[in-house]
């Protein structure tokens, strides 16, 4: 009853590992969604990744150029915001959509997770670019659009990743791959 609980901000448990090995780990578990990703929906698809992940790195440099702050590009979370945004990107979005989502991740988003936040800004500004998930592959509405249209869905297309969404979410056997190695 005596016992003394000690009260500190988050993380509650530590451990001797660097924020840059940490990002290594999380860019290592999204290399499986990411190959697939490109190999499914093409050369488009890989070009849309990396100016996504050079516009956060380069974001990032300039606004800690700006601000007079010790550059943080070597952590690695620049291109884990880069790629985690890209993922989340309709495969046929245009280039200049990521470097927006991009740099809005870096610059104005810095108190929750910034690729999820620029989805949700580039989903309200750009609306019908970020919801049109036709493609050369695959055409139709994605699986949860479909079952909210009362129309049934193909178990094992969404498991081997034949079916319509974003470049990081059509592979059910990527996903869990990456997430077994986290």
């Amino acid at each position: 009853m005596n016992e003394l609980r000690k009260v500190s901000s988050n993380p509650h448990i530590r451990m001797h590992i660097s924020t840059q090995m940490i990002m290594l780990c999380v860019i290592i578990a999204l290399l499986p969604t990411t190959i697939f990703g490109i190999w499914n929906f093409g050369l488009h698809a890989l070009v849309l990744i990396l100016v996504t992940i050079a516009s956060t790195v380069l974001g990032e440099w300039i606004f800690d150029l700006i601000c007079k702050k010790d550059n943080t590009i070597t952590d690695l979370s620049a291109v884990v915001t880069g790629l985690l945004l890209a993922l989340n990107l309709p495969p046929r979005a245009p280039w200049w959509i990521g470097v927006i989502g991009g740099l809005f991740a870096i610059i104005v988003v810095n108190f929750m997770n910034p690729a999820l936040a620029a989805r949700c800004f580039l989903l309200i500004s750009f609306t019908s670019i970020m919801t049109n998930f036709d493609t050369d592959t695959y055409s139709g509405a994605t699986p949860l659009a479909s079952l909210k249209a009362g129309e049934s869905v193909n178990i094992y297309n969404m498991v081997i990743g034949k079916t319509a969404g974003t470049i990081g979410e059509t592979s059910m056997i990527a996903i869990v791959a990456g997430a077994c190695f986290l």
